[in-house]
């Protein structure tokens, strides 16, 4: 069982999302005489439902024996035994009204998995389903991936996959469309603002890898340093960040500018050991809501604090642990965030291995800014607003939300 804080999105070629996945949740309903025609393939449902101990309050089991033998006895055609349990499944998960809550079949959970690796095959971009339109909706094209060279915007929406219409369709399924081996292509139809008409991208995928972050000194004579951190999704990143510090500290840095935008999530524990390099020691930097339980603080740890100017830059792209971190450094005002309002995504998900090796994620917390604040939604504030109009990807040159963070810094006293 794994704590995620980003589910809302995946990788192409990849089910990708930033944890990895080691727990088996078993359960048994017990021997409740089914009649023989049904007895395999209620074994199969039962075997799968991730609750411990015996029969849940509330499941219906009869019901479910009574619609399953009509199904076999009654319907007009042959029926697939494994679609029904898999449809059953699935339609609880769904009759949650979560859209992060999910049931994964064992090959989608598989693809999922593997996306947990730092190389993968595909046309390396971020999407989701977008809350406002139910559009499959590029969040981020990875830097120097098939899809960014291609020219994936930040905002597209893809409608079609290799002339087939995706609209409707579940994450899963629509990304399984999309991913496949290196070398081959995929043909995608894009709905685009401010485009009359929809566009066509024929991208062939590659082998992507996914960097954890980048540093660099942008401005050596104001000794500004520049992290961008990509995601929160592998263990290590905090080490990373702190690597980079350090050797920026010995370049000169004495002003850091901490770039989270188009950065989806990840890891819990990595948000927190990295809010940790800025807040005081004990400072909360999230607090965590779960059900029938007070809500509880994760603090700022010791560590090698940074204590000079900070500006952190976000955008509608920075998701979950990016807006933890944005959220604290705000609350504590040891920064400044500059550029868009964040994503607004507010909750934690939970995943499970089942034994036939498919798997379930549900949402089983949420979780508050520093200061008790809800952004499920609603996002975090910067304290400056700068757009990017015309989607210049994050760090490269002609960046207006990074040219005012370095404008803005440089009138900060080290």
């Amino acid at each position: 069982m794994t704590l995620n804080m980003d589910e809302r999105r995946t990788r192409f070629g990849l089910s990708l999302l930033l944890v990895a996945v080691t727990g088996v949740v078993s359960y048994a309903l017990g021997a409740l005489g089914w009649p023989p025609a049904l007895q395999e393939s209620m074994s199969q449902l039962r075997d799968r439902l991730p609750v411990a101990g015996s029969s849940p309050s509330g499941l219906q089991v009869e019901r479910l024996e009574e619609v399953m033998r009509a199904i076999q006895g009654q319907y007009v055609e042959e029926v697939d035994v494994e679609a029904l349990n898999v449809g059953a499944l699935r339609g609880m998960v769904e009759a949650l009204g979560d859209r992060y809550s999910t049931f994964f079949t064992p090959e989608e959970y598989r693809s999922f998995v593997e996306g947990f690796e730092p190389t993968f095959s595909g046309i390396g971009v971020t999407v989701e389903i977008s809350q406002q339109t139910g559009l499959l909706t590029v969040v981020s094209p990875i830097k120097g991936s098939p899809g960014a060279k291609a020219g994936l915007r930040t905002g597209d929406a893809i409608i079609q996959v290799d002339g087939r219409d995706i609209t409707g369709m579940s994450l899963n399924e629509a990304v399984a469309l999309i991913k496949g081996p290196k070398g081959t292509q995929v043909r995608l139809l894009v709905k685009r603002e401010g485009e009359p008409e929809p566009l066509e991208f024929v991208i062939t995928r590659d082998t992507i890898t996914v960097p954890v972050l980048d540093y660099r000194m942008i401005d050596q004579e104001a000794g500004i340093g520049y992290i961008q951190l990509f995601e929160f999704s592998k263990k290590g990143a905090a080490s990373q960040v702190k690597e980079a510090i350090a050797e920026l500290r010995s370049r000169g840095m004495t002003r850091l500018i901490f770039d989270v935008r188009q950065n989806p999530g990840g890891l819990l524990d990595e948000v927190v050991e990295i809010a940790s390099f800025f807040l005081p020691t004990g400072d909360p930097v999230v607090h965590i809501v779960e059900r029938a339980k007070e809500p509880r603080a994760l603090t700022a740890k010791e560590a090698e604090k940074w204590t000079g100017p900070l500006v952190v830059l976000v955008d509608g792209g920075s998701a979950s642990a990016s807006e933890i971190l944005a959220g604290a450094v705000k609350d504590a005002g040891v920064g400044t965030l500059i550029g868009a309002k964040t994503f607004g995504k507010g909750s934690v998900q939970t995943f499970w291995r089942l034994q036939d090796g498919s798997g379930i994620k549900l949402t089983t917390a949420k979780y508050l800014t520093a200061g008790g604040h809800s952004i499920d939604g609603q996002g975090v504030e910067p304290d400056i607003v700068v757009g990017n109009p015309n989607r210049i990807i994050p760090g490269e040159p002609g960046d207006p939300q990074l040219e005012a963070a370095v404008r803005h810094i440089r009138e900060m006293e080290p």
